[in-house]
């Protein structure tokens, strides 16, 4: 099935000036046709505000297979035409461009991580514009929507899609802005746990989720996305483990394990896959909010009464215009991989 959503026709080519996340301004004598988009989330995201994947002509291979495994190659089936070869290879971490490659595919724009100049200087000295974009908090993925916005020449579209994550946002933090820290359950977040261990500190957007689900990050005082010991995380003792989507480890993986059987998450089987639609609901992205109620629905659900099916019917209809089948959203949240954690019954269909 083909599906190019139509938001409203695109006005009149112009020239644009913007601003990106590192206080450059680039200029555009046109709105870009030819993008190569760098950073892992936001190839999905772009196409979600310009209703196409036509403008993408690069991308980070692990944005790929992210749309490979979940339901986006349903959505978007052209994506899988858009060169993947923009990096130096190796694994997620790894944004170094691979400029040969780049300049061969003409792009008009290039987007990529500001976090440091290696890799994003070497694009600067090609003379194609080149749109820095800020990682680690929502505040930061807030901005580069509104960027998207710009460079496809629907503002409006991308506004539409941060006032309803907000209407969430704020949903959810005032329905547990009264719940004391005793009642808040202790929440480890794995960006990784298989060969290495990195989870996710205070002020990361997988911080704000725990916080807005209404739980407490288990690392108190650390920052940002850390490597660390299967000791640490004994000491730690979480009461919830979530494993994100950038590696293959599962629920039973942990259960199974020995070293793992002294941490109160999987004695208590409350360890959860974070679910995959359209793009990996763990970083920011334009599912957040599903991942948000996802997760609030698991910590407190009698504060939390949203059907998460019906929200993520509602999610995907306003972002794609599609109405998953209930065999597509038991695929999304993982059903038959969390079935043995607790509280996860509840997300099937009735």
């Amino acid at each position: 099935m083909s599906l190019v959503v139509a938001f409203g026709a695109l006005g009149p080519a112009s020239a644009i000036d913007l601003a990106d996340q590192r206080n450059r301004t680039v200029s555009f004598d046109r709105l870009p046709e030819r993008l190569v988009i760098i950073p892992i989330p936001a190839p999905s995201t772009f196409m979600t505000i310009d209703g196409s994947d036509r403008k993408i002509v690069g991308m980070n291979d692990y944005a790929a297979r992210a749309m490979r495994e979940g339901i986006f190659a349903k959505l978007f089936p052209g994506f899988t035409r858009i060169q993947t070869s923009v990096t130096t290879g190796g694994d997620a971490s790894n944004f170094a461009p691979n400029v040969e490659a780049i300049l061969a595919l003409r792009p008009d724009a290039i987007l990529q991580w500001a976090n440091s100049n290696e890799i994003i200087g070497p694009l600067d000295r090609t003379g194609i514009p080149v749109v820095g974009m800020r990682v680690g908090s929502f505040e930061n993925y807030v901005d580069y929507v509104k960027l998207m916005g710009t460079i496809a020449g629907r503002d409006e579209r991308a506004g539409e899609l941060l006032r309803k994550q907000e209407e969430t946002r704020q949903s959810l933090a005032s329905r547990f802005a009264d719940l004391p820290s005793s009642q808040r359950p202790r929440v480890l977040y794995f960006n990784r746990a298989a060969g290495m261990l990195r989870v996710s500190g205070q002020g990361t957007a997988q911080d704000l989720a725990i916080q807005l689900a209404g739980g407490r990050n288990a690392l108190d005082g650390a920052g940002s996305i850390s490597t660390v010991t299967i000791e640490q995380i004994l000491v730690w003792n979480p009461q919830i483990v979530l494993l994100g989507n950038f590696d293959p480890t599962m629920p039973s993986d942990l259960y199974r394990d020995p070293r793992w059987q002294g941490v109160e998450a999987v004695r208590t089987h409350r360890v959860y896959r974070v679910p995959l639609g359209g793009y990996r609901w763990d970083p920011p992205s334009h599912e957040s909010a599903l991942g948000w109620i996802w997760l609030a629905g698991l910590l407190h659900p009698e504060r939390a009464p949203e059907n998460i099916r019906a929200s993520v019917r509602d999610w995907f209809g306003f972002l794609y215009k599609y109405s998953p089948t209930d065999e597509e959203i038991d695929k999304i949240l993982f059903l038959r991989e969390n079935a043995a954690s607790v509280g996860y019954d509840s997300y099937w269909a009735r």
